[in-house]
Order: C-alpha cells, then structure tokens, then sequence
C-alpha cells in the first residue's frame, strides 16, 4: 500500500471536491480523478457521493478514511521512535489553534519547550473550533487547543485542566448597567430573561461560546433578536462597547475602564479549556510536555478554575507542574 496516496483520500474529504484536493496536494485533478476511480474499482464499493460537484464519504468511505488516518499516524510514530533510537530525534508537532487565546498561549511556552526539545518542531494551523475539531478527527494536526462544553465526544479525547465562567457583557449606558460591576472579576449575577427585549450579538456557528449561548437561550425559552455574529471575540466586545447590543463571553475577555459593565449569570455556565487529541492517539513525550506547559501557564490566570480530568492531572504530575510551581527551564 502507498501510504502517499492514503493522504489523497483525506485530503479529497477535507476539501470536499477533487479540484481544490488537486490543489492541495500539487497534483493534476485528472490523475487524482484517476487514482480514486481506481482504487473504488478495486474495492468494489463508492468511497464518496458526488452531489453538485461536492464529494461527501459514503459509510465504507469513512471506514476507509479512519483506517488510513491511522496507518499513518503509525507511520509517523514509527519514524519517530526510530529516529530516538539512532539519536538523531526529529519530530514535528502540528498545533491546531485559534487566532486569538490559542497562538498567545503558544507564544508564550515556545521558548520553555525549546529548551527541553530543541529537534522538535512546532507548527501552527490557525483556525476556529469546527475546524481544529476537523483537524484532529482528520489527524492532520496532532494537538488542538480551544473550548469545550462536554469533555465526551466520539473522536476526540479531551485532555482538560480549567474551567471559565461565560459572563454577559453590556455597554455601561444600558438601562441596567447600574445593577452590574464595572470589573469582570466580581460580576453580580442576573436573570439573562430581563435581556430578552435587548438586541444580542453572538458568536459564530462554529464557536463554543456560540453554542452554549444557544444552550442558555432554550434554557430560559427565550428567542432574542441576533444582530451581529462573528468567531472574532475582540470585534464582539468591541461592538458591545459601542452599544450594538449585549453578548456572551467568557469572563477573561472582560477589561476594566472600559464602557462596558458585567454580569455573571445564575446559575453559572462554564466552558473548558480543552487540548483536543484523536481518540486513540498515544502522546509521544514531547507532545506530553507541550500539554503540560500550556496547563502550567494557565495556573496565575485569575479567571481560570482549576478543574483537571485525569489525564490532565497526570500529565501535570509526570513533569512536576502544580498550582504553586513553575515551569522548569531545562
């Protein structure tokens, strides 16, 4: 089997059609055209549907695309630990991060992770939560950080060691601005129902705060008037500030001194902080450390909640990080 060619089939469902797979890859649309109508031929089965010039995978498909995700994860892990043995290690970790949270959160351990692994690799996909969740489903990136609502998913394993109150975010001239708090850290609670006549400006459809928004809206039967929605939270909080509407957002986006006032919601809703992996991916070491210095940084935000699952905790514990420690430098 050419495992090149398994990267063919995932790229052609990442894209969606054979001309930007084509693209992708470098490669003539006729050959690649070609190389799909032969292997279907071979197999006796459709691996994809074709419905207006979109290719959608068939169930033999994704069984197929699953069992070729994972041969070459294998291949790479192989290669990797083969490399170890002749001492020559060369590994490269691709990072599936947000514009915004993810590539600070990077920025800032990069150089700490260096010093321990300085052969490692590290790249970046810049990109909003559906598709880091693509991506890793895909294994076209190996890590992915972001949010979560719950920490159960079919094919992905959340490694989660914080939590974040979703906080509401209002322009200081609203009718209600005097019952709120001028600092994100102290926010009284409030009915969200009082907002109901109140236009609201939402997250985009791929984002978590998105869908828990909309988890809280069914909640309290409300149908609220959505004026504006974008995956980019500093041009939310921005138009909150100049009186577009009210939003959901989580508390460490807050600032004091601003035209903006707060209020916590009741009860509490929180979203995880959350380093996405495949389901049945095993974490080289580097990859381990990784993980545990993004936790590690997190410790001092005062607006985090430390709340680990077990593999969070026990990648923290194997590299000695904890709430009152810091990093190493090695």
């Amino acid at each position: 089997m050419n495992t090149r060619q398994l990267s063919y089939i995932i790229t052609i469902a990442e894209q969606g059609s054979l001309s930007a797979a084509a693209r992708t890859l470098s490669v003539s649309q006729p050959a690649l055209s070609k190389y799909l109508a032969e292997l279907e031929e071979e197999l006796g089965v459709e691996l994809f549907l074709r419905h207006k010039k979109q290719l959608f995978p068939t169930p033999a498909g994704k069984i197929y695309l699953k069992a070729a995700q994972r041969i070459l994860s294998v291949k790479n892990q192989t290669y990797q630990a083969i490399a170890a043995l002749s001492g020559d290690v060369e590994q490269t970790i691709t990072l599936g991060v947000t514009p915004l949270r993810g590539a600070i959160s990077i920025a800032r351990i990069f150089p700490l992770f260096r010093q321990r692994f300085p052969n490692v690799r590290i790249t970046f996909k810049e990109q909003y939560q559906d598709d880091i969740r693509r991506s890793i489903i895909n294994q076209t990136a190996d890590l992915g950080l972001g949010t979560c609502i719950e920490l159960e998913e079919p094919e992905i394993r959340h490694i989660a060691a914080f939590q974040e109150d979703l906080v509401l975010f209002v322009p200081s001239f609203h009718p209600l601005a005097s019952m709120a708090s001028p600092d994100p850290a102290f926010t009284p609670p409030v009915d969200i129902r009082l907002f109901s006549d109140t236009p609201f400006l939402i997250g985009g459809k791929s984002s978590t705060i998105r869908q828990l928004s909309e988890i809280i809206f069914q909640q309290n039967n409300m149908h609220p008037t959505i004026v504006f929605e974008s995956d980019n939270n500093l041009v939310l909080k921005h138009m909150v500030k100049n009186g577009a509407g009210v939003c959901l957002l989580s508390r460490s986006h807050g600032e004091i001194n601003s035209n903006l006032v707060y209020f916590s919601l009741k009860p509490n809703y929180r979203t995880n902080l959350t380093v996405m992996v495949a389901k049945d991916r095993v974490l080289t070491e580097a990859e381990r450390y990784l993980v545990a210095l993004n936790f590690s940084m997190q410790f001092n935000e005062p607006n985090y909640i430390y709340h680990p699952n077990p593999e969070a905790a026990q990648i923290l514990k194997e590299f000695g990080f904890s709430k009152t420690s810091r990093p190493t430098i090695y």
